[in-house]
């Protein structure tokens, strides 16, 4: 069974082996006690030491033998040797029970996983208005959804449909850097993301462990004030509650940090008696645009961030124009995502957005009311928004991709057509390949620890030579077994009367046939000045009690 799969036949074994610490010892008990016994029969025939005969008939069990060679008070050749054999019982018992265990082999292989390449999103929705409004169900769709599960999702490494969720670098410590890499804290159990949107992961090991790394894109935003200003400070018309916008409108962003402001209605605007009473939120922030590389380690299909480190890229125009270009196409559909289209939306009390950003873990529900972002700490504000912005920028592409159930073959979400001759064009969707570290168990196998194996064996070997050396000795001795039993005092005592011969008979015999004689340890010398103690007749008045007072030869 050693180096077999764990098997039915292999649990009831490992059962029965769980009852050797108790068989053992029994059997041991037995058979190495009667060999002892039958040594010192067959030697007493032929003439022996009264103390090694004492040693041999009165060594049944460990305890047993250590008192006699204890007790003796005299080392001998062969009171050690009996001593020590019986110190084989429980280690034979042990050394069963330890035989067999079960264990795994690790191995570690080398593979591959894909991703969503870090500029996919240059096929965003956000790239023109007809864009945005021909996929405005599908991306509000993906996005309110990670808005509305956030209560339970906002904190965990994967997203509702389990891609992969990436923190912002910039809320990572950049002291101790190795290459880099900034470690991700996972003491507190509470780490930040950058997006409730996590990145689309491909051909991930379903057991065992995987690492990897990949590349992604994010926007980076850090509010420097926030405060309560008069509603004339940003036109904020009927149709939206809250405005983002660049800071400077006639150069709206030439370069990263990205200048921006961000406008709310507040609770003035129900409650105030005029125009110029009502107030807003006012704050002031700058957006940054990084390339990050995340190390991911997964267990199974359960993967997380474990530490990132930013990506330095040759400047390409087209990328850095397009992020702009879509940052502030986000601005313009971010902040009527949820109420678009409505009538009189800005009379109708904040958006799920403005409340998320006021209290992600209370924001649901039609409470028509408005909420004060000025309340909140710059740094709290930035970093909700962050969420809020890179959220809905990663609603508008690779959205074949978003829900979690990849086919096998990834070609089949590139630049297709569908429809005969007015074909439909889809946006392309490619994906990178990353090198992973595989590693995984094997199935639990069987293995004997050959130590213990070893052990058993001597112990059991010994153990069936002794059984045999007394079988073998009590064939050849021709003595009845009286040593040891209580009837073989009874031989020729003259304070114990019984009938005469019977000296062929074995002490269990002679027990058998005089079972019912009473026997009492007295003092056979009551009537003398000091006493003596012998075993006799119970019946015989003349056997006295012994008592402490008493001298005795």
């Amino acid at each position: 069974i050693d180096g077999h799969e764990v098997s039915p036949y292999g649990v009831r074994l490992v059962r029965v082996i769980l009852l050797s610490p108790t068989v053992f010892p029994i059997v041991f008990a037995g058979l190495m006690g009667r060999c002892f016994r039958a040594i010192g029969l067959y030697l007493s025939e032929r003439g022996i030491e009264i103390a090694t005969l004492e040693q041999l008939v009165g060594c049944q069990s460990m305890f047993a033998a250590l008192e006699r060679f204890i007790g003796l008070k005299a080392l001998s050749f062969i009171g050690l040797p009996l001593t020590l054999v019986w110190f084989l019982s429980p280690l034979g018992g042990q050394a069963a029970l330890r035989l067999l265990h079960t264990s795994r082999e690790t191995i570690q292989t080398s593979g591959n996983v894909s991703y969503v390449e870090p500029d996919a999103f240059l096929d965003s929705f956000l790239m023109g208005a007809s864009d945005m409004n021909s996929a405005r169900s599908t991306y509000t769709s993906i996005f309110l959804s990670s808005l509305l599960s956030s209560g339970k999702y906002q904190d965990t490494p994967m997203d509702l449909w389990g891609n992969v969720k990436v923190p912002p670098l910039t809320s990572l410590p950049d002291t101790d850097l190795v290459d880099g890499w900034r470690l991700i804290d996972r003491s507190t159990n509470a780490t930040t993301y950058s997006s409730l949107i996590g990145v689309p992961i491909a051909n991930i090991s379903a057991t065992g462990t995987t690492e990897f790394n990949f590349q992604s894109r994010q926007f980076d935003i850090n509010c420097t004030s926030n405060k309560q200003v008069n509603a004339s400070t940003v036109n904020i018309t009927g149709a939206e509650t809250w405005v983002l916008q660049a800071k400077d409108a006639k150069t709206p962003c030439t370069n990263w940090p990205c200048p921006i402001i961000l406008g709310s209605m507040d609770s003035t605007s129900s409650s105030a008696d005029s125009v110029a009473d009502t107030k807003i939120t006012y704050a002031e922030c700058v957006v940054g645009f990084n390339l990050v590389e995340t190390s991911i380690s997964c267990n199974g299909t359960s993967c997380r961030a474990d530490k990132m480190r930013n990506v330095s890229e040759p400047f390409n125009t087209t990328v850095e124009s397009q992020a702009q270009h879509q940052l502030f196409n986000s601005f313009a559909y971010l902040p009527t995502t949820d109420n678009f289209d409505v009538g009189s939306a800005g009379a109708r009390g904040s958006t799920n957005m403005e409340k998320w950003m006021a209290n992600p873990n209370d924001f649901i529900g039609a409470t028509y009311v408005y909420v004060d972002l000025w309340r909140l700490s710059p740094d709290v504000l930035g970093q909700r928004l962050e969420i809020l912005v890179n959220t809905f920028w990663q609603s508008t592409f690779a959205t074949t991709a978003l829900s979690g159930k990849l086919p096998s073959n990834l070609t089949s979400l590139q630049y297709s057509s569908q429809g005969g001759e007015e074909s439909q064009l889809y946006p392309a969707l490619f994906f990178n390949t990353s090198a992973a570290l595989l590693t995984h168990e094997t199935p639990e196998k069987y293995q004997c620890d050959w130590a213990w194996m070893v052990s058993l064996l001597v112990c059991s070997t010994i153990l069936q030579v002794a059984a045999l050396a007394g079988l073998v000795l009590r064939y050849m001795t021709l003595a009845p077994d009286i040593l040891g039993y209580v009837s073989s005092h009874t031989f020729l005592n003259p304070y114990l009367p019984v009938p005469t011969g019977g000296t062929t008979l074995s002490g269990l015999e002679r027990t058998a046939l005089l079972k019912g004689t009473h026997v009492k340890i007295g003092d056979v010398c009551s009537n003398s000045s000091v006493g003596a103690i012998a075993i006799g007749s119970a019946e015989n008045g003349n056997l006295g009690r012994l008592s402490r007072s008493r001298w005795y030869i």
